[in-house]
């Protein structure tokens, strides 16, 4: 016998090479189907409705649909040999579903390629999209402009000894390539084979004890085949395994599914489909695996399109091994919808997980990992809706401050706490690499508190999920060499041991802001602008319910809202087409229930006995109704109103003006204009910026004239629809272009002064400064018709309140951040989404200037400066100039946009300004402008209506947000605090009217408000039933 050979460094490439030689055996009797197909349609039709459809022969190089089309082919399957079992094989760019005996069987994608057909199968029928899942795997190239190319079926028979062999060596391979990696001198990362190998001479001993089992190995597949090889790589891996792993990686199946994205609604759902039927297979092939997924609407889809694999999966929840777990309804932005409209997406996934999990109860878990950036009132909500944990990663996409936790306890500003987990290093899209399990595991800050981290496991923004050589690869790198323990588990139990370990965790208190995708708080602000009208129609619909003792079933029309809340859909980082449909869907949203507002209170007059005769009549007396749950005040048709939250009044109770002039405004031969009302005085410059305010005789501090345009370049390094960059602060250009400055409206009431400009290169904007009598507030309108590209635009207003914080709205409550200069968290906000309003003032808040916003959610505030964002002319999500196209190419879709880049055409922006002081009366608070400055009085013909609510005082930072109507003749009043205080407020309600405190579902509670009156504290959120008795 030979002496060993001295040269490990040449065993890396013999490993390599004979995984080569074992790949090449693995298929035998590979023999290619005859495949026949339907014609691609854009409808996603059901299998049995295909059944009898002319097919055509499908040959490999033929290219067929448009995006998202599906195509049902069909496959006859020949007998397999006696005892062994064919594997089918598919080769098309679109992903595909696989029917065996009528049913969803597996989900074909560049992940996963190969399935076991069950003994016996002589037929299968494939559903396949124009469309790709799995866009992240190295195997997916996209699409062709021409169409979804096709590239053959195939079946054969797997040597499941040479399987094993390539399983077995993979993972020791993987291991050898991290060790090598980690040697010094630091070789390349990739193998050479020509030239010097790295030499091992200084290298660890595990590292050499590693090469010589491999090296031996080697040597006993070349001497004596591939079940001797299986045998002495088993032996090899035992012999690295670590008795006493110090971390634990908890794995959970993990499957992210975007609704929507690169794809329409219809796709997501076939995504669904797709995915949950991999994953029911792969149950029944892996009794340790398991999986979680979220998102309810998911599970709606799969039970619609299949209901049988739905009934399969329901199998799996109850025997434990498949979790529902997410708490929303679906995997929802958490910073632009307001709070109510958030909140039903945790009542409305809640409900559904209730369902979904029987015995199990709700979900406990809040599963986000891909959103940006989490709002300040979500461990609020979480509790509130009986969650106590969170999980996310997006967190890790910071760019300059990292979060200094992976384990901790999230704090809201309320007080309200969860426990948290964060992967760090890795995200929510992983393929079981010993890379990602060691950064997870290097990253687990609180490992010394609590050895165990959570690893998502599968292939995941289009769906996918894990593979069956994930499963395999879990068995194997278990505790090798220094590797954690690893072992599938769900979610929720991972959290049930960190659980116990709160009192030692680090605390965060505040919101987790994301220092990435600041864009999205702008990009697409027409859609924006249209979600925020639908959910002011579901406010006023709730309203008029509640005022009316009516209780509509609205479950529909919320959970089509609250969809549109996922987290690639608000923000604007989706296609054109999913722009298309949804401003469409929630226009007809907005109009359908705006008619049965109006039906409604037609009709709740209708029936009253008349006073003279006793018998029932339709009243017609023309009413104004007030739909918020403030009091409302105001001028309509040249009348002044006050109207007693959530009432009517008579359209003649209105109060006509004297002819003394209340407003005047003017412009003087200089250019420059004035505008006065009783409350108000302002006066622009002659190049139509804002040089003085004053509200209610005090004046506003401006460092310089206000409301000028900037427009910034606005050209992100990485993703357009998404990213503001720093580096665009840094680009932007003051609008100076001549104005023409004109009185637009001069009434005894209202008056306003236009000043119109050429914008950029093709644009237009016509800023309208208006005043009215009896209001403390400056409106802007900025009509705008855009036309840039590569372009953001915003209006600045500097002043001299230079205090430490500045407070922005939240979907429920407020957030403070800092503005003054020097602090690299500060410095890393130069983005920031505010929920329609924001405040600059001095220290303590009892000086300032507030910004109210009808539907704009970007903002800054620097050393003074605030400024909103209006518009982004950002390329839109794989449009001709985005790198998303090669997954959705432009040309094969059926809709094509008007351009390329987003918010192109016409707006309408409607803002105001007005001084802001901690102590501002609630009805003058932003929080409350923001609702009542932008929705007006409903008119009707019809009888009085009031829903008992006559107010709530002695708070001017208890906001009322909401009515929700919960049973015929009660409703729950939702209420926020805005502003960071405590004390006791006082509920005035009607004679005949009562209330008790309520969960958030409007479930009473004990004991009633004695004199109506409430306690509250800092950014509380607080339900108070209201009803009749």
């Amino acid at each position: 016998m030979s002496r060993a050979n001295p040269f490990l460094e040449f065993v890396p490439n013999r490993t390599e090479a004979i995984m080569r030689w074992l790949r090449r055996s693995l298929w035998l009797e590979r023999r290619a189907l005859e495949v026949t197909a339907t014609r691609p349609t854009p409808e996603h039709r059901a299998f049995e409705s295909i059944q009898t459809e002319r097919r055509s022969r499908v040959k490999v190089g033929d290219v067929w649909g448009k995006l998202y089309d599906q195509r049902w082919f069909h496959l006859e399957i020949p007998p397999a040999a006696k005892g062994r079992q064919w594997t089918l094989e598919w080769r098309d760019q679109g992903e595909a579903t696989l029917y065996v005996d009528g049913l969803p069987h597996y989900g074909f994608d560049p992940a996963h390629r190969y399935v076991a057909l069950p003994q016996g199968t002589r037929e299968v029928w494939i559903e396949g999209y124009c469309c790709q899942s799995c866009i992240w795997h190295p195997d997916a190239t996209g699409l062709s402009p021409y169409g979804s190319l096709f590239g053959g079926g195939f079946i054969q028979y797997r040597d499941d000894v040479v399987w094993d062999c390539l399983q077995e060596l993979g993972v020791l391979f993987d291991l050898m390539m991290t060790l090598r990696s980690q040697q010094d001198p630091k070789p390349t990362p990739h193998l050479n084979g020509v030239g010097l190998q790295p030499r091992v001479n200084d290298a660890t001993p595990i590292y050499r004890k590693l090469l010589r089992l491999l090296n031996g190995a080697c040597s006993t597949y070349e001497r004596e085949g591939t079940t001797a090889l299986r045998e002495a790589l088993i032996a090899a891996r035992e012999e690295l395994k670590n008795a006493r792993p110090i971390l634990k990686g908890a794995l959970t199946g993990h499957a992210h599914i975007d609704l929507v994205w690169i794809w329409p609604e219809r796709m997501g759902e076939a995504k669904a489909v797709h995915t949950f039927a991999t994953m029911n297979r792969l149950m029944s092939m892996y009794p340790e695996f398991r999986f979680a997924y979220s998102q309810p609407a998911s599970y709606r889809a799969v039970e619609r399109r299949a209901p049988q694999l739905a009934a399969s999966v329901k199998k799996h929840i109850a025997r434990g091994v498949w979790q529902p777990t997410g708490g929303l309804d679906v995997e929802s932005d958490t910073l632009l919808p307001c709070g109510e409209a958030l909140a039903r997406s945790f009542m409305l996934g809640q409900a559904e997980f209730a369902r979904l999990r029987g015995k199990g109860g709700a979900s406990r878990l809040v599963w986000l990992p891909d959103v940006f950036g989490y709002s300040v009132c979500l461990p609020q909500l979480m509790r509130l809706t009986g969650i106590d944990w969170f999980f996310t990663t997006k967190l890790t996409w910071s760019s300059i401050n990292r979060f200094p936790y992976s384990s901790f306890v999230w704090r809201g500003n309320d007080g309200s706490e969860v426990v948290a987990h964060l992967t760090q290093n890795v995200g929510y899209t992983n393929y079981t690499h010993i890379s990602e399990i060691s950064a997870n595991a290097r990253g687990h800050s609180q490992s010394h508190l609590h050895p165990e981290f959570l690893h998502p496991t599968g292939h995941g923004d289009g769906g996918g999920g894990p593979t069956e050589e994930h499963i395999e690869r879990v068995r194997r790198l278990s505790a090798l060499c220094d590797l954690p323990e690893l072992e599938w588990d769900h979610p929720e139990a991972f959290f049930s041991r960190l659980e116990p370990l709160r009192d030692q965790l680090p605390v965060h208190q505040g919101e987790c802001y994301l220092e990435y995708h600041r864009g999205v708080y702008t990009t697409h602000g027409d859609f924006k602008a249209v979600f925020r009208g639908a959910e002011r129609a579901l406010q006023i619909r709730e309203a008029v319910a509640a005022a009316t003792g009516e209780v509509p079933d609205l479950v529909g029309p919320w959970r089509r809202l609250v969809f549109t809340q996922f987290h690639d859909f608000i923000p604007g980082s989706s296609i054109a087409e999913v722009y298309a449909e949804g401003n469409a869907e929630l226009g007809t949203l907005i109009k359908t229930q705006m008619q049965a507002v109006c039906e409604r209170l037609a009709a709740a007059g209708a029936g009253r006995a008349s006073s003279r005769s006793g018998e029932k009549q339709k009243s017609t007396t023309a009413q104004l109704f007030n739909p918020l749950a403030l009091p409302w005040r105001g001028w309509i048709d040249g009348r002044w109103y006050e109207i007693a939250p959530l009432s009517s009044v008579p359209v003649t109770e209105g109060v006509v003006p004297s002819e003394r002039r209340q407003v005047t405004a003017s412009v003087a031969k200089s250019g420059t204009a004035k505008l006065r009302s009783d409350r108000v005085q302002a006066r622009l410059t002659s190049d139509g910026r804002l040089a003085e305010l004053v509200i209610d005789g005090r004046p506003v501090a401006f460092s310089a004239a206000a409301a000028g345009a900037v427009i910034y370049l606005d050209n992100p390094a990485n993703f357009e629809a998404w990213d503001i960059d720093r580096d665009a602060l840094d680009l932007g250009e003051p609008v100076t272009t001549p104005v023409t400055v004109t009185v637009e409206a001069d009434s005894p009431h209202a008056a306003a002064i236009l000043v119109r400009r050429k914008l950029g290169e093709a644009s237009e904007l016509v800023l309208r400064y208006e005043v009215r009598a009896g209001e403390p507030l400056l409106r802007i309108t900025a009509e705008v018709d855009w036309h840039e590209t590569c372009k953001l635009l915003k209006l600045h207003f500097p002043t001299e309140y230079k205090g430490r914080f500045v407070r922005f709205g939240a979907p429920y409550g407020s957030v403070l951040r800092g503005q003054q200069p020097g602090e690299p968290i500060t410095e890393a906000q130069w983005e920031v989404p505010g929920s329609r309003w924001a405040t600059v003032s001095l220290d303590g808040e009892r000086e300032g200037l507030a910004l109210i916003t009808e539907a704009k959610y970007g903002f800054s505030a620097s050393d003074g400066e605030l400024t909103v964002s209006l518009l982004r002319s950002a390329s839109i999500t794989a449009a001709e100039t985005n790198p998303y196209m090669h997954a959705a190419p432009p040309s094969l879709s059926r809709y094509q946009p008007p351009s390329p880049f987003s918010d192109q055409g016409h707006h309408t922006i409607s803002l105001a300004l007005t001084s802001y002081s901690s102590a501002t009366p609630q009805e003058q608070h932003p929080a409350a402008l923001a609702d009542t400055l932008f929705t007006l009085p409903v008119a009707y013909r019809g009888a009085p209506a009031s829903a008992g609510l006559r107010g709530v005082e002695d708070a001017p930072t208890l906001i009322p947000a909401w009515a929700m109507p919960v049973e015929k003749g009660a409703w729950v009043l939702r209420l926020h605090e805005v502003g960071g205080a405590r004390g006791t407020a006082r509920l005035a309600l009607a004679e005949g009217w009562r209330a008790r405190p309520a969960t958030l579902d409007g479930q009473a509670q004990e004991p009633p408000l004695e004199e109506g009156l409430i306690a509250y504290s800092p950014y509380k959120i607080i339900s108070v039933r209201i009803e009749r008795g």
